[in-house]
Formats: structure tokens, C-alpha cells, sequence
């Protein structure tokens, strides 16, 4: 009795596996971007060291081991390039430009008309051959489990970032009710390719070994732009178009201001969020968020103009809660209304970043770091939202596991 039998039949087995061996190669980092309906489209973004005008995206709702026949669906890919690293500050030139012989390149494809809480399967094609198979899935319905991880600031300690990583996977596959990172801004410690291809082979690290990947919304931050560098929206697929901000709609009582602290926090993008806020309120969204970097009641560093810009609308319009970065530092403000505490009208602020920058000690003598209602210390960090239908669960959880901070945010509608 022979384990095998040779012929054409092994011969198509094996070329199929060579092929997709060769195409797995190619295709490095994939993952999953949300920045706009997480219900019904997605950007996917994959790297490799060298372009390729083959590289295609093919998508089903069946896995390959249950299927006869090739993916449904297959996209092109819509941008590629190589990435570009920031202008060194002594530099005389414009505009930031790729290496004379660049040797990692970004492929972003966009799907759409995808089904909300449906696993979808995917892989990168080269030529006629599709490689390792990923899946994911959809933001869910309504009415369906939904929590989001939040966490920023993973430039630095390489090792923490890779730790973290690996935390959230176990988290994912523990609880299929995660359904994805947002992620608060400063990836890499500088515009360097070396540096992002480090941070983008830690993020990897949340895929797990049968290829489940977990999404990610991504913010800008100040260590992102740099020497004019495009490497966040080479990496992100231009999230919000060149101006980086925009509303990540999760589902219909789920929406996320992603906003840019990093450009003029007043004009457009003032404009861009109270437009926003109003569709929200006409549309009866039950959840409300804003993220962005720089923090508008910061637990370390000072005030920016986004304070003075944005906080009236937040109060005005009721926003539910706001997550910050950039700080290093685990902070949960008293809920806030017109410079003071204020527990029905307040908005409370969660930060400042735990993903691998160096933490730091927050200014516990800050009258909205003082009470119950409050909560500051450093410590590497994610945070967890669980969405209810008339409230928030946050806890924030320590790299050993252990859960420092928690409460709970009740509905204002």
C-alpha cells in the first residue's frame, strides 16, 4: 500500500503547492485596514520586497479547503509603490523622495459589498496562483457581540510592541467578540524603512499561525509625518485621503471620529467633525467616540489647539468618549463640561499610549486626574471597549494580563 500515488494528479498538487509557496513569499505583512464602513468594505495592504504588476486580491466566503473551485472574487491592485522614508532635517530638498534602489514595496486593494459579521477568506495572487490563505471578518451586525481594542504609541521598545502583539491575538482567538485595534498614532519611532518594517512585522504578529487577522484603524501621529514623509498612508492605505482623518462607521450605533492633530485642527477639519456630529445626531447613533493623538487634557505633555477647537463640539454635541495618545502613560480624566468636573454632561478622556513607547509618570495633581472618577499611572497597556446597547465597558489591561483600570460609560440617549 503506497502512502501517494505519482502522476499528473501529485505533479498539480505539487506545482500548486510550489506556486503558492512562491506567492506567500512575495507578499509579506498582510493585513486588514478599516477607515470607513467596517460593515461592508475594507482596504487590504500587503508588502513585499520588490513590485510586482501580477499582484492581485482573491476573496470568498468559503475557505479553500472547502471549495473546488478558485475565489469568487478578485480585485486589482489599485496604488502600489515603493515606501518612502522622511526628508533628513539638514536636507535641502522639497519633498521626500525613494531610495535609489528601493527594496520594500506597499500594494493596498479595496473590496466592498461585503457582508456585515461575515468571515471572509482572502490571498494575495501572483500571476495565476494564489498564496497563503488569511481571513477575517466583517464588523458585526446588529445586535451581534462587539468589543475594539485601543492602544497607541508602539514606537521604541520593539520587544514590548511584540509582546503586545501576541496579547492581542491570544485576546482575538479567546474572544471572537474583538473585532479590531484602533491604534492611536506613532508606529515607529522615525519615517525610516527599516523602522516601519520592524513595527509592521510586530503588528503581524496578531495574524495567527492559521492566518486570522485582526484588523486595524489606524490614526496618524507626530513621529508619523515627519521630513514629509507619506509612510503612514504608504502602510494604511491613504486612510481619509491626504488629510488622514475621517469616521469610522462600525456598525449603525458605532461611529469614530479619526481625526489628525498633526495638521491645522481648525478650517476643514473643524468643519469636517461638526458636520460629522451633526449627521450623527440626525442618524440617532447611540455611540459617539473621537480618537486622535496629541491629548486635549493631557496626563503629561501641554495643551495643544485642538482644545480650543474641537472640546466645544465634543461638549456641545455630547460626545460619549474621547481616546488619546501620545502621552505614555495609562489615564482615564473625570467626565468633563466646560473646564470642570461634571458627572451627568462631562466627557472623559482615555489615553495616552502603552503599545512600546517608554511610559511615563502622569501629573497626578491635575484637577481632572483627582477622585474616583479618576485614574493615572504608566504602565504598558491596551485598552478594552465592550459596546452595549445602553452602555461602555473599559478596562485597561497590563502586558502580565492584570486589569489596573475599569468602568463603565451608561448611554446618554
Amino acid at each position: 500500500m503506497k502512502l501517494f500515488k505519482t502522476g499528473s494528479v501529485g505533479s498539480c498538487v505539487i506545482l500548486w503547492a510550489f506556486f503558492a509557496a512562491q506567492a506567500e513569499d512575495l507578499a509579506q505583512n498582510v493585513r486588514v485596514i478599516w477607515s470607513g464602513n467596517a460593515q461592508t468594505e475594507a482596504i487590504v495592504v500587503w508588502d513585499s520586497a520588490h513590485t510586482n504588476e501580477a499582484f492581485s486580491l482573491v476573496y470568498d466566503t468559503v475557505p479553500a479547503t472547502n471549495r473546488t473551485t478558485g475565489y469568487t472574487f478578485e480585485v486589482p491592485v489599485h496604488r502600489s509603490g515603493p515606501y518612502i522614508p522622511g526628508l533628513d532635517p539638514d536636507s535641502t530638498e522639497e519633498f521626500p523622495s525613494a531610495p535609489e534602489n528601493p527594496d520594500f514595496f506597499y500594494h493596498h486593494a479595496a473590496i466592498s459589498n461585503l457582508t456585515p459579521g461575515t468571515v471572509y477568506y482572502l490571498a494575495v495572487k501572483t500571476g495565476q496562483e494564489p498564496g497563503r490563505e488569511y481571513r477575517f471578518k466583517t464588523a458585526p451586525a446588529e445586535g451581534q457581540p462587539c468589543k475594539l481594542i485601543y492602544a497607541g504609541d508602539s514606537r521604541t521598545h520593539l520587544n514590548v510592541a511584540q509582546q503586545i502583539s501576541r496579547n492581542i491575538q491570544k485576546m482575538g482567538v479567546d474572544d471572537p467578540s474583538i473585532v479590531a485595534v484602533l491604534h492611536g498614532g506613532d508606529y515607529a519611532n522615525r519615517t525610516l524603512i527599516s523602522e516601519w518594517k520592524e513595527w509592521l512585522d510586530a503588528y503581524e504578529l496578531t495574524t495567527t499561525d492559521d492566518g486570522k487577522l485582526m484588523p486595524i484603524i489606524p490614526i496618524i501621529g507626530n513621529h508619523d509625518s515627519t521630513g514629509k514623509s507619506p509612510i503612514f498612508g504608504q502602510a494604511y492605505g491613504n486612510p481619509g485621503g491626504e488629510s488622514y482623518y475621517y469616521v469610522l462607521r462600525l456598525n449603525s450605533t458605532v461611529r469614530i471620529l479619526c481625526l489628525n492633530t498633526e495638521i491645522d485642527t481648525e478650517g476643514p477639519q473643524k468643519q469636517f467633525i461638526r458636520d460629522a456630529l451633526t449627521l450623527m445626531e440626525l442618524e440617532g447613533v447611540t455611540w459617539r467616540l473621537a480618537a486622535f493623538h496629541k491629548p486635549v487634557y493631557p496626563a503629561i505633555k501641554g495643551v495643544t489647539s485642538a482644545k480650543k477647537d474641537w472640546v466645544p463640539l465634543f461638549e456641545d454635541y455630547q460626545i460619549d468618549l474621547v481616546l488619546e495618545s501620545d502621552g505614555h502613560c495609562i489615564k482615564r480624566t473625570v467626565p468633563i463640561y466646560r473646564e470642570a468636573p461634571n458627572a451627568k454632561l462631562g466627557v472623559v478622556y482615555l489615553g495616552e499610549g502603552g503599545y512600546g513607547a517608554p511610559q511615563r509618570e502622569p501629573r497626578k495633581d491635575l484637577w481632572y486626574l483627582q477622585g474616583d472618577q479618576a485614574f493615572a499611572m504608566k504602565g504598558d497597556h491596551v485598552m478594552l471597549l465592550e459596546f452595549k446597547p445602553h452602555k461602555i465597558l473599559y478596562s485597561t489591561i497590563l502586558t502580565n494580563g492584570d486589569v489596573v483600570d475599569s468602568a463603565r460609560f451608561k448611554s446618554r440617549r
